[in-house]
């Protein structure tokens, strides 16, 4: 038995990632990924059954960061809107190849990275605003609520990201959106019961 060797299925990925940027999922080809690697076609499937499995191999690891990012460190507790926006934008930075595979990609998968994207945002401001804000959270009948404010919220961020802003103008455009959506809420929700 032949083992796979850890440097060639870096070779695949690195190339992966650059064909999956430039062409989409769609038009990405495993022959150019192959060319680009410069290993045999043949050889790539022994390491990745098809497309779709190659194209998980580089995003999944971004999926798990992304995950532990909001979990870990995405708090909005005693932090400023600089502080988070800032550390937003260095996470994004970090993976902003694998953001634009994503947002390149083809409408399943980036449905899916969608869905799942705004499902962890709206369980971060749903646990905000019950943990600070109580009585917003009472006043709130809405199911889909938090799901809203987090759809909004990432349609909004990845227009600012769709630009190739030097990333002091990222932070800047990242931290007015922050602001907007989760500054002063509750002052947002003061006059909810005036008629």
């Amino acid at each position: 038995m032949q083992y796979l060797k850890r440097e060639i299925r870096e070779k695949i990925l690195v190339a992966a990632v650059e064909e999956f940027k430039e062409q989409g999922y769609a038009d990405a080809s495993i022959r150019n990924i192959a060319n680009n690697a410069e290993i045999s076609l043949g050889n790539i499937y022994r390491y990745y059954t098809n497309k779709e499995a190659l194209y998980f191999a580089v995003i999944n690891p971004f999926m798990e960061s992304l995950k532990q990012f909001v979990d870990n460190d995405f708090a909005f507790e005693n932090k400023s809107m600089k502080e988070i926006s800032q550390m937003l934008i260095a996470f994004i930075m970090q993976y902003n190849d694998e953001l634009l595979i994503i947002r390149k990609g083809n409408t399943v998968h980036y449905e899916a990275f969608v869905n799942y994207i705004i499902g962890m945002i709206a369980g971060k401001i749903k646990e905000l605003v019950q943990n600070v804000f109580p009585e917003i959270d009472e006043k709130i009948e809405n199911p889909d609520f938090y799901s809203a404010v987090a759809e909004g919220f990432l349609t909004s961020f990845f227009r600012i990201l769709s630009n190739d802003d030097p990333k002091e103008v990222l932070e800047r455009k990242a931290r007015e959106l922050i602001t907007f959506y989760f500054g002063h809420m509750k002052d947002r929700f003061r006059h909810f019961d005036i008629d």
